[in-house]
């Protein structure tokens, strides 16, 4: 960091920050509403940033969340000292270094059970309740986790036949195919 740049703590009206009009990026109200429940029960824990001139760099869903909830002030971290191509690269970097990480989903998972609760920001009602009551149905809505009921009728004749059916549809699938992105990187099986 260069010596110039400093950083000043403050509790601010949220009537004196302004937007970035470069902001690339865009708020859902499912993005807005997650992060007043959020600032609702936990509090504002991460700052907003600005440079001297109140101008947001980092921060605007948290600055459309608090004015939502009415909230009149905000915790802010102001940085003097950016130049103007500085404050540009944080605007785009800040996020994009978010977005960097990968979700372990066996973790999630492992800690979800831990909880034990329905309501935990960002998970839909199905979501927890798939890890919670370990449902696993397939892609066809078949429940896994529940024992089969054998039709009685059901002969060893039926099962050849239903064999033989998978066994041809299997024969004309399309075999996967794994690209990576060209942009970042990812591998996308196709």
């Amino acid at each position: 960091m260069a010596k110039a740049v400093k950083h000043e703590d403050k509790l601010l009206d949220l009537s004196l920050l302004k937007n970035h009009p470069e902001n690339p990026n865009i708020h859902t109200k499912e993005q807005i509403d997650a992060l007043v429940k959020s600032m609702d029960r936990y509090g504002q824990y991460y700052p907003i940033i600005c440079d001297e001139n109140y101008l947001v760099i980092c921060g605007h869903g948290k600055k459309m969340a608090l004015e939502q909830m009415g909230e009149t002030k905000a915790k802010v971290t102001v940085i003097k000292g950016l130049s103007e191509k500085q404050k540009m690269k944080l605007l785009l970097e800040d996020n994009k270094i978010q977005s960097m990480s990968y979700v372990n989903f066996s973790q999630v998972e492992k800690i979800v059970k831990e909880i034990a609760e329905f309501d935990i920001i960002g998970f839909s009602n199905d979501y927890l309740d798939t890890i919670l009551n370990e449902i696993s149905p397939d892609n066809m809505g078949v429940d896994f986790t529940k024992p089969a009921r054998r039709n009685e009728s059901y002969s060893q004749d039926d099962e050849n036949a239903q064999r033989n059916d998978l066994d041809e549809i299997d024969a004309g699938m399309q075999r996967a195919a794994t690209i990576t992105c060209p942009h970042c990187g990812t591998e996308i099986t196709i």
